[in-house]
């Protein structure tokens, strides 16, 4: 007889569970707006107000600047690669082929620019050439039946 009550049963400790944890989260809610709000709320005696502390020397209003590289990389230099062993790992640098990088360091002349082909499908909008579409299409259509 138990047995056919499981599922329900389940489903009813299951919503338990649930609702104790959103009680004890809604009571830490509240808590946690109380006490921003007591935090937040103005002291009711405007004479006793505290003086606002010093601002340390060389603080401003927040000025957004532009973010530059902490990391500095030069011809061959492996410090970057070396990690926390400080192994000389050589990534980066090819000895056998010094020749071929050096037509790299100056700059190739430009090609000269191929002019546009001309297209295949010439559109035109004369009176000949609608004649000629209507022709061509009818000679295709010809062919097709």
């Amino acid at each position: 007889m138990f047995e056919s009550f499981l599922p329900l049963f389940s489903l009813v400790v299951i919503y338990l569970v649930i609702a104790v944890t959103s009680k004890a989260a809604k009571k830490a809610s509240d808590a946690r707006k109380a006490s921003f709000a007591a935090r937040s709320a103005a002291p009711a005696d405007t004479d006793t107000v505290p003086a606002a502390a010093p601002a340390p020397e060389g603080a401003g209003p927040f000025r957004p600047r532009e973010l530059q590289p902490t990391i500095r990389v030069t011809e061959h230099d492996d410090s970057v690669y070396q990690g926390s062993m400080n192994a000389v790992t050589g990534e980066g640098y090819d000895p056998c082929h010094e020749d071929q990088l050096s037509s790299l360091d100056r700059p190739e002349p430009m090609a000269e620019p191929v002019p546009a082909a001309v297209p295949g499908l010439r559109l035109n909008w004369t009176g000949d050439e609608i004649v000629r579409g209507i022709v061509i299409s009818e000679i295709l259509k010809r062919k097709g039946a």
